[in-house]
């Protein structure tokens, strides 16, 4: 597995996590580890320096915010780079996670089917959601990723639209694009599992 620096905070100064952990290190150190929905990888973040438990956001000491996404959970490839900064480091570390989850009235909370657009943003093989009520606009690498972040911001299967239809709705990839972010808004309603088979990023 490869392992590499994360995007320089001025070209992706906020991340969303989904499986997510935090860790704490024997100093007293915690960090955000998880899946970055943007990237399809495994990230671990530097120090936390503080956390909004109502925005489910952190600032971490790069400067860079993080969004928790969901519940937490454990992810594969970050927890081989947590492991190995750990052996680097000669450093322990335990889970708190617990201690940033949502409380449980948050969980059973409905939340309101907003609709999205699914945007081309110039980029053949890749969307960009955009949340109509929040005006807040989200890409992934994998379109089961951006389906998990409209999903955690309150978009449904069915509530999706397609303005730019008519400029590259014959293109073979978009529908494709579009079917997989529809298919998986429809498995998280189902509280269904994403599919095992799909290729997992690495960093």
């Amino acid at each position: 597995m490869g392992i590499w620096h994360a995007a320089l905070v001025e070209s992706e100064p906020v991340a969303f996590l989904a499986r997510w952990q935090v860790m704490e290190t024997e100093t007293g150190f915690r960090h955000f580890i998880g899946h970055n929905l943007r990237t399809g990888c495994g990230r671990v973040s530097t120090c936390i320096v503080k956390f909004d438990r109502e925005t489910r956001r952190g600032v971490t000491q790069s400067g860079r915010i993080y969004e928790l996404v969901a519940e937490s959970g454990v992810d594969f490839n970050a927890n081989i780079a947590w492991t190995i900064r750990c052996v680097e480091s000669d450093m322990t570390s335990t889970d708190v996670s617990s201690e940033y989850a949502q409380p449980a009235i948050d969980l059973q909370r409905p939340a309101a089917p907003f609709i999205a657009d699914l945007l081309y943003d110039g980029n053949p093989r890749r969307l960009t959601g955009k949340v109509q009520v929040t005006g807040q606009s989200f890409d992934a690498r994998y379109p089961e990723d951006l389906a998990e972040l409209l999903f955690a911001k309150g978009v449904r299967h069915g509530y999706l639209r397609f303005p730019e239809l008519d400029k590259i709705g014959s293109q073979p990839w978009f529908v494709d694009l579009a079917r997989a972010v529809e298919r998986r808004l429809n498995q998280l309603e189902r509280g269904l599992l994403r599919d095992p088979d799909r290729p997992e990023g690495k960093e």
